[in-house]
């Protein structure tokens, strides 16, 4: 019988979470976001001209989503585009490993564990002065901000949108996991917690997301993968 249940407001890899529940820790997994990608004409003639993109312009991503979309577009039936003149900024974790996936580690100049020390690592670097930024519908205005009061020009280009889908939960948790903060803001939409069920984050954004609607205890991994949440929760339990 497990010790412990814990609530994952994503899914999780399936032998991570046999792994959790071997250590008597029950999983239950509750989506509160669904992600679409933007298949379009006009959006491939959007995406296009940025192909060749080398020099002064960097690639930035902060979603795995957001890599997924875009790979979609390099592949065009039995042909794949491969834009290997691209030199990208990406967030450490799932983001870096879709990167990898669908271009190679060569082109990764820096990663980061959050969008401000991203966009730090953008500024230091000191060669770009514009970036193309795939995006989701709602991002969050940090990294752009960031990179404009640097003088860094910032082409956004949405290739998914984050639709919320909200769901009532009426029983407790010994912890909640939130991955981004578009789940949190889902979640919050429709559900208060108990005064002494912790939080746990993703990554500093989605830490801030949960304390904008919650006084809870917020755990922030160290790093931004599913694996380093797991571990901080099972860590936490054991005290």
């Amino acid at each position: 019988m497990a010790q412990h249940t814990i609530l994952s407001t994503k899914k999780i890899d399936p032998a991570l979470k046999a792994q959790t529940e071997q250590k008597g820790m029950e999983v239950l997994e509750q989506e509160f976001i669904t992600i679409h990608p933007i298949f379009s004409q006009s959006k491939y003639q959007e995406i296009w001209p940025w192909m060749g993109t080398r020099g002064d312009t960097a690639i930035v991503f902060t979603s795995q989503h957001a890599v997924t979309a875009v790979e979609k577009y390099l592949r065009g039936g039995d042909a794949y585009f491969v834009p290997d003149q691209w030199q990208v900024f990406c967030l450490n974790g799932a983001t870096k490993d879709r990167v990898i996936e669908a271009l190679s580690e060569e082109q990764v100049i820096a990663t980061a564990p959050n969008a401000t020390e991203l966009a730090a690592a953008i500024i230091a670097n000191g060669q770009f002065k514009q970036v193309v930024f795939f995006c989701g519908n709602q991002r969050l205005d940090t990294l752009p901000n960031l990179l404009k009061d640097a003088d860094i020009e910032v082409v956004e280009i949405v290739v998914y949108e984050t639709f919320a889908t909200p769901v009532k939960i009426n029983d407790s948790f010994d912890a909640i996991l939130f991955f981004s903060p578009s789940a949190v803001k889902s979640f919050f939409s429709v559900n208060t917690l108990q005064q002494n069920t912790p939080c746990f984050a993703i990554g500093a954004t989605t830490a801030e997301a949960i304390g904008h609607d919650t006084n809870n205890q917020v755990i922030t991994s160290e790093a931004p993968t599913q694996q380093s949440m797991l571990d901080s929760v099972w860590s936490y339990l054991q005290h």
